[in-house]
């Protein structure tokens, strides 16, 4: 038996740029939905980064999959007039323009919502719809500046404030806008009424933040970060505290080691022999599965510090297939990350590569508004649409 997509019959238009909103096209997506994204004549930003195959990058491929897309001047005539057609018979419209731009464009929520009471709108910025910053540009590493986390990583390392190796503020804006979408769509089923949200990366990245109480009640963090080893096979992470206390204490505990100490040793000495014991039991582990057995064996949580080339060989992404190889458009494939979400009746996951920009013009016209080639090749004429890109 095929099991159906959670979301399928869901109807989405997506005019975001670059992760934040284009990642939660991508999730729906993944979840069933029927998302188009609306790209401008000048293209997606991310369309220049990554590994560029089949005239696609990497970057825009990772947060696109999955997508028909479109290619409209929204400043043209008529353009707005055909966003609303599609808007019309959609059920989710996503974007992530400065606050103000939709509306100088003629498809606020308000222009929208007259034309379909029941469009749930996402509108995910960096600091609001309204605000004393509201107007400001925001990328990832600004909301990360604002909110503390590039302040704490510099504290935790002892090192100049950077920025962190991924988009967390995106991403969480993305998440937290599906669940906003989500929510919507349920409460619309009762009351057959749209939402606007209004999703700041902002809130989201510090309401998504597990370590702000500290530092807003000015008090030490607590949760120690464990230790780093160089081993003689790579480098390892112990969820441990520094000193290794709970590893000496397991090896104890198991049979494994007796305590070095005699009973009135000052700290210091107890804490160089025991260092020294737990030294020798570690470099007993000539390989990652010899420290791996020890380490479940004291039931002390561990992880390799990985090459992020080698994902491929990480046992639960090959095992649970979170990475898949999809249509790379010259012939072969490429790789992805699929979906995380797994149902028990349902199906989940990435089903193709991201699309050409305005690939889908006819295709989606045609599916969505049922419009005969000569509207559409008015729409083209008049620059509205933008013939579809191959490479």
């Amino acid at each position: 038996m095929t099991h159906p997509y959670p979301l399928e019959g869901i109807r989405v238009v997506d005019f975001s740029r670059v992760v934040a909103g284009p990642f939660a096209g991508r999730m729906l997506s993944d979840l069933g939905a029927d998302v188009v994204k609306i790209e401008p004549p000048e293209g997606d930003g991310t369309r220049i980064h990554g590994r560029r195959i089949g005239g696609i990058s990497g970057f825009f491929n990772q947060q696109n999959a999955g997508k028909r897309n479109i290619c409209l001047d929204l400043r043209a005539p008529g353009a707005s007039d055909l966003v609303k057609s599609l808007v019309a018979v959609a059920d989710i419209v996503i974007e992530n323009y400065r606050p103000g731009v939709m509306a100088r464009l003629g498809i606020d929520y308000e222009a929208l919502n007259a034309v379909n009471p029941k469009i749930i709108m996402l509108s995910i910025t960096g600091f609001g719809q309204q605000g004393p910053e509201s107007t400001r540009p925001s990328y990832a590493p600004v909301v990360h500046a604002e909110v503390g986390l590039m302040h704490r990583l510099a504290e935790r390392n002892g090192s100049a404030p950077g920025d962190l190796p991924l988009s967390v503020a995106d991403t969480n804006a993305s998440l937290h806008g599906i669940i906003g979408v989500l929510a919507a769509l349920h409460l619309r089923e009762q009351t057959g009424v749209g939402q606007h949200i209004d999703m700041s990366m902002m809130d989201a990245t510090f309401a998504t933040d597990d370590r702000s109480h500290f530092e807003l009640e000015d008090t030490p963090d607590t949760i120690v970060v464990g230790p780093i080893l160089d081993m003689s096979f790579g480098r390892v992470f112990l969820a441990a505290d520094p000193e290794m206390r709970l590893v000496f204490k397991q090896l104890v505990r198991k049979g494994l080691v007796e305590d070095p100490t005699p009973p009135d040793a000052d700290l210091e000495t107890k804490i160089e022999a025991r260092r020294r014991v737990i030294d020798q039991q570690l470099e007993q582990c000539r390989s990652l599965e010899e420290f791996g057995a020890l380490m479940d064996r004291l039931d002390v949580p561990w992880g390799e510090v990985r090459d992020p080339r080698r994902l491929h060989e990480q046992p639960t992404l090959a095992s649970r297939g979170m990475l898949v190889q999809v249509d790379d458009r010259e012939g072969g494939t490429r790789p992805i990350a699929d979906t995380p979400y797994r149902f028990s009746q349902a199906s989940s996951g990435v089903h193709r590569g991201a699309s050409h920009r305005g690939e889908h013009n006819t295709e989606v016209l045609k599916d969505w508004l049922q419009m005969n080639d000569s509207h559409i090749q008015d729409l083209i004429d008049t620059n509205v649409l933008i013939s579809s890109e191959k490479k």
